[in-house]
Order: structure tokens, then sequence, then C-alpha cells
């Protein structure tokens, strides 16, 4: 079993424990799609067309146990659209092939890499995506397989290759004529994403200004122009009030959905809820040459309601199948049970980056674990990407990679007080963002006093602090912990966070029997590949 799967089994060997915590999913606002998507022809030359819209899509298969989310759900929304109601433009605002548990599978030798995600995709139908940060993630050679694998198309204006030339397959602004009530409709679609995500294979330009000079470009040869953004919110809202001519931002990046109008002329700000808990269905209606075009919004919910599209569900089967295969051939068992919650364990974005959970408490703990001699450990929210609540019952391997797909080493080091308070302050600091840092065995209050072992933090003392070596690609969103100079790492120190949750009992963090979290021996199998998992 490869070590990269580290300080996880040990973690849900403690999320029996820490499953001792609720997670109820906040249910976002959203309506139904036939109350939005009512079309009617008009005799003033008016023509309508709907933009399927959805962003930061992770996973290939429902989440929270099913309930939410799913590509196949998503398709048969589509389809139902367009019978009823006539063109349809499905778009994605970026983030679709990393970060994902499945994709950290090996199938025919080389990681799948988002390649499941973006055979999927095709499947549903999607049309036109920008780029999102997560997609540079993966290595340049993945990344450009994945743009020649894409049926769809990309549009974005501020990225180009190390040499300032631009991707294969992806453009800065297109015109989409789409036919509608008689006559075409011109769409402009202009892209961008922000620059989160520093690679040496990538040049970012300013988004904004960016944005600016191609809107500039074709807002006279369109009837409605659309920025597809994966820029945060309030970049967005950016957008609106300093580039009037732009008529709708369709964006991603955060996890949770908006509909906004910001700016002079009440733009539109629309994205949908990640891992398409929600979707976005907006209908445009063009008139006359020069009229401002009329936009109606809503948010439909992904769910059982909706059946899924029986040759995309075919799709995700056989992904899943091929990703499980690939983890097998790794010495993994995804289907093996580590761990049995009798409650639910809330690993949302909202709350991993805001607020200590059972969730982060089962990590860091097993981190700290993991360096028996450790006296702090800390990591950040952002290291865990689920964006789920995981339902009471059996946790598996498949879970475990689902939550830290980054993977990543555990590393002990030798940090001084004062550095250790700084880090921590930076941490408590960064609410929000995935910089937000959890700790066990040391704390900071509203008013900046640090403990470490519930005493007074000594400025001069060196503490044994255990973090993550989290890469320097990755020290974004205020995410990075100061260098503590020359970290030590032990025999036995440097561990995968995975592999401990996989490697150790479940036993020994569980706590008496019949308590209110129950364990599992590690090593069950559960029923069958658990498609209902998700990942954020």
């Amino acid at each position: 079993m490869s070590r990269p799967f580290v300080t996880l089994v040990a973690t849900f060997a403690l999320l029996g424990l820490a499953a001792c915590a609720s997670g109820n999913v906040r249910p976002a606002s959203a309506g139904s799609a036939a109350g939005a998507t009512s079309a009617r022809a008009t005799s003033d030359g008016t023509a309508s067309f709907t933009i399927l819209h959805f962003n930061d899509v992770y996973e290939i298969t429902p989440v929270e146990g099913g309930r939410a989310g799913g590509l196949a759900r998503v398709a048969t929304l589509r389809r139902q659209l367009a019978d009823s109601i006539g063109p349809v433009l499905t778009t994605l605002g970026g983030d679709f092939v990393s970060p994902s548990a499945l994709g950290t599978a090996i199938v025919d030798g080389t990681r799948l890499a988002g390649k499941q995600m973006i055979a999927v995709l095709n499947a549903v139908g999607l049309d036109w995506t920008t780029l999102g940060n997560h997609e540079f993630d993966i290595p340049e050679a993945a990344f450009r397989a994945r743009l020649a694998e894409s049926r769809f198309r990309y549009v974005a204006s501020n990225v180009r290759d190390s040499a300032g030339r631009a991707f294969p397959g992806i453009v800065p602004h297109v015109i989409i004529p789409l036919p509608a009530n008689g006559r075409t409709i011109r769409v402009g679609l202009v892209g961008v994403v922000l620059p989160a995500n520093p690679q040496p294979w990538v040049r970012y330009d300013d988004p904004l200004a960016s944005l600016q000079s191609h809107a500039a470009m074709i807002r006279d040869s369109v009837d409605v122009l659309v920025a597809l953004t994966h820029l945060a919110i309030g970049q967005d809202q950016q957008v609106a009030e300093t580039i009037p001519s732009i008529d709708l931002i369709l964006g991603g990046h955060e996890h949770e959905n908006y509909l906004l109008q910001r700016g002079p002329r009440f733009t539109p700000i629309i994205k949908g809820d990640a891992n398409v808990r929600t979707v976005a269905v907006v209908r445009v209606s063009v008139g006359g040459r020069g009229a401002r075009p009329h936009i109606a919004s809503t948010l439909v919910r992904i769910d059982e309601s909706l059946s899924a599209d029986s040759a995309v569900d075919a799709e995700v089967g056989r992904w899943i199948e091929r990703g499980f295969a690939g983890y097998r051939s790794q010495g993994f068992a995804p289907e093996s049970v580590v761990a049995t919650l009798r409650t639910s364990l809330d690993g949302r974005e909202n709350v991993v980056r805001t607020r200590a959970g059972s969730l982060s408490d089962a990590i860091v703990a097993a981190m700290r674990r993991e360096a028996s001699d450790a006296e702090v450990a800390i990591f950040n929210g952002g290291s865990i990407r689920i964006d789920d609540v995981i339902p009471a019952g059996p946790i598996s391997q498949y879970d475990v990679i689902r939550i830290l797909p980054f993977g990543g080493i555990t590393v002990r080091a030798d940090m001084s007080g004062r550095l250790l308070r700084r880090v921590l302050s930076v941490g408590r600091d960064n609410v929000g963002s995935g910089g937000f840092l959890h700790a066990s065995g040391a704390a900071i209050d509203a008013d900046g006093v640090v403990t470490v072992a519930g005493a007074p933090i000594e400025d001069d003392r060196q503490y044994r602090v255990v973090t993550t070596d989290f890469p320097p690609e990755r020290q974004r969103e205020g995410a990075r912990i100061p260098d503590p100079h020359q970290p030590r790492a032990p025999r036995g120190a440097r561990v995968a966070r995975h592999q401990a949750v996989v490697d150790r009992r479940v036993a020994p963090y569980v706590g008496p029997a019949g308590g209110p979290c129950a364990s599992a021996a590690a090593g069950t199998t559960s029923r069958g590949p658990r498609r209902i998992g998700g990942a954020g």
C-alpha cells in the first residue's frame, strides 16, 4: 500500500469519536425549473434562449449520501429544458478537473487527473467553460491532455502558456450564433480566471483588464455580452461596477450560491452551489438592436426528484469502476470500511474554513498522533476538499481520499513560541479562506492570547509542532505557514496524511464500547462502489 494515503485511517479511527457532532446541510435558496424557464414567443421581435450554468464540480457522482447533485441528473434537466423551451447554452464557471478523489487513482499507469470529469462533461453536453484556478493543480502534460479530450470549448482571456502563447483550444472571447424565434441571437462570451495558482508553465494577465479589453472588442457585434468568470465574488462585483457593457456575469470559485445585481446597470451575478447541488437556469430575452436584454434567473436544486440520464449514468459507472480498480492495484481497498459513524460529519467548505468541527478536529488529532512527541499539530482548512456532509454509517477508504485528495506529507518541526504565535494569528485572520488553521494542543482566543496545553505560550521556548509540507505552489489564499527555518523531521515523523488513517486500526481512537459513536474494524468491506459519495 502506497504511503501517500497517511494521517487519515488514523483520522477515521478518530472519526468514530469525532463523529459526535451533527452537520446539517443548509438548504440552498432555489426554485423549480418550471417556474423560471417558461418561454413565450412575442410579436415584437423579441427572441429568447436559456443558459444552464454550474460551477465548481469535483465529483461525477451525487453528494450528501446521494440526496444532492449528480451530473447525470444535470443532463436530465438539460434535456428537459431543451425539449420544452428551445435553445439551451450549457456553461461551467471553472474548477472541475481537480481536486477530486477519483482523480488521484492511477489507471493505465497515470493518474486520472480529471480525465473522468472530462468524459462525463462530454456526455452531459457541456458547451462552454472557463478555467478555474484548480485546473492548474495537475501537471502541464495532463492539463494539455484534458484540453484535447474535451468536446466542449474553453474561453479564458487572461491565461497563456509560459511563452505567451494561447493554450490549444482556448479562446479569449467568442461570438455564438443561437437560432431563436426565427432570428439569430449573437451571444458574446468572455472568460477569465483569478491568478490564484501560479505555475511555471502558466502566465496570467490581470483578469479585470482582460475583461475590459475583450468586452470592448466584441460589444458592438453581439446582442448579449456574458462574462464567464472564475473570480472571487468581490471581483465579480467590481466587474459589474466598472464594465457596464457586460450584461450578465456567470461565475464560480465560491462554493455557495449567489444571485446578485450590482453596478450602475444592476448587472446580474450568478453562481450555483458546488458539486451541482444547485444549478442556475437563466432566461435571456433579446429585443431590438441596441436594447438591453432582459434576464431572469433561478436556482434549481439537483436532487432525487430528477432521474439520472441513463447514458451519463453509465459513463459515470465506467469511471468509478476504472478508478476503483486503479486504487486496488495501488494496494488500497476503496470499499473497505475504516469506521462507522452514528452521526454525520460536516466537511462543507463554509465550516472547515471558518471554525473547528468534528472532522477538522479528527484530522488534526490524527496528525498529532503520527508524531508521538509532538506538542502541537496544525493544518489549513483548505486541505479538506470534500465540501460535503459525511452521513452517518460506514466510512470507507475512498471517503478518506475524498476528504484530503491533495495528500501530502506530515512533518515534525521545532518552532519557537514567537513563530508559533505568529502562525496561529495568521491562521485565525484567514477565516473564510483556505489558510484558516486548525490546531490541536494549542489555541488562540479572540484577543490573540495563545496557550499551549492550557499554559501561556513562551516566546523563546522551542515547541515540537507537526504540520503539513504545504508546497510553495499552493501557498495561496493566505495559506502559507511561515518557514521555521530548519524543520526537523525525525525518523518516522514524515508520513502521508491519508495513509495513517488507513493503516492504523480504529479501535484505539474510539472510546468506550457502546458510546455515541461506533467503529468498524478496518478491512470490513462496504457493499459495492459508493457512487453516492462526493468531494469538493
